[in-house]
């Protein structure tokens, strides 16, 4: 009988690819290129994160990630130089709760916010880094909390953006030497509306506005460091936002406010810059995340015609396991 767990998956066969070397380098990139990350969803409170039994999706109620391991601290050591980025879903629902140091758990989330991250973490996710030899890249709540008191925008947006949390952050992280050196706003501005509830809107063009309020907030409080975005998700056979999962208003709605990211961002970007914007209208660091494959947990693999290799190998298997 099955025991719940996917067995051996069969391998999956793909072309061949052929790379051909130039006799010089096009360019150099940085030692720090390859790096990793924790999700948020690991240490902001009450926990969330991935299920390793595959019996669902997420999982609650796990300590939170503990960063004074010494022998995660030796081994992460041996990776360095490199980035360590803190963000991931959860990151546009956590509240930076700075007053709190101890040990205890802290308050609920204000009304907002679904998850609550203390200054301690903070301070120890610091250590953790200096002692390392990381640099932090942090990925700044975007969500529904940040918004709040915003007036809906006339693209159909969510309010604006509002930089009163990320203010005190920096200022924290400035205190207590903690050493971020790159501050993204927010995480996949591009899916909001299939991971908030209520669904989350963010044109690419209001999404610069609020990057320009990020830029002006870090020329004062953190200087030194970089800005990243859009951190837009991407799926090679789905594209950047899947719409089968959401229902008809919204599959009408969204290709209005989400599709074609990137390219309407670069164009926001550069029209507002044009027009004399005070502040950068831009990100220092372009990034995206790309998706070449879905567990088979995932909503997606298991309903979208043009993505189930994988999930068809893990019916098969655990049909060969019963």
């Amino acid at each position: 009988a099955a025991s719940g767990r996917l067995g051996p998956r069969p391998t999956m066969r793909l072309p061949p690819t052929s790379v051909t070397a130039a006799k010089s380098p096009a360019g150099t990139i940085d030692e720090r290129y390859l790096s990793f990350c924790v999700d948020l969803g690991m240490i902001a409170q009450p926990t969330r994160f991935w299920n390793p039994d595959g019996s669902g999706e997420t999982v609650g109620e796990r300590p939170p990630f503990d960063f004074s391991r010494p022998r995660l601290r030796r081994l992460c050591g041996a990776l360095s130089p490199a980035y360590l980025r803190v963000g991931g879903t959860e990151a546009d629902r956590v509240y930076y709760a700075l007053e709190q140091r101890g040990p205890q758990p802290p308050p609920p989330a204000p009304a907002g916010y679904g998850t609550v991250v203390t200054g301690g973490q903070l301070i120890a996710m610091g250590e953790f880094a200096r002692e390392a030899g990381l640099e932090i890249s942090l990925t700044l709540n975007a969500g529904w909390g940040s918004r709040a008191g915003s007036a809906p925008r006339p693209d159909g947006s969510a309010g604006a953006w509002r930089p009163d949390q990320a203010v005190e952050l920096m200022r924290f992280a400035e205190e207590h030497s903690i050493p971020i050196s790159v501050y993204e706003l927010g995480n996949e501005p591009n899916a909001w509306p299939l991971f908030h509830s209520p669904p989350l809107f963010v044109t690419p063009e209001s999404y610069v506005a609020d990057l320009a309020a990020l830029a002006a907030v870090r020329d004062v409080e953190a200087p030194a460091a970089r800005l990243s975005g859009p951190g837009t998700a991407f799926w090679p056979a789905i594209g950047e936002v899947p719409t089968l999962l959401l229902p008809s208003l919204l599959r009408r709605r969204l290709p209005r406010l989400a599709f074609s990211f990137l390219p309407r961002l670069a164009a926001a970007s550069a029209a507002a810059e044009a027009g004399g914007a005070p502040s950068p209208c831009r990100a220092d660091i372009l990034s995206w995340h790309y998706y070449p494959a879905l567990s088979d947990r995932s909503p997606l693999a298991r309903a979208h015609p043009a993505a189930p290799p994988a999930a068809a190998l893990a019916a098969a298997a655990r049909s060969s396991a019963s």
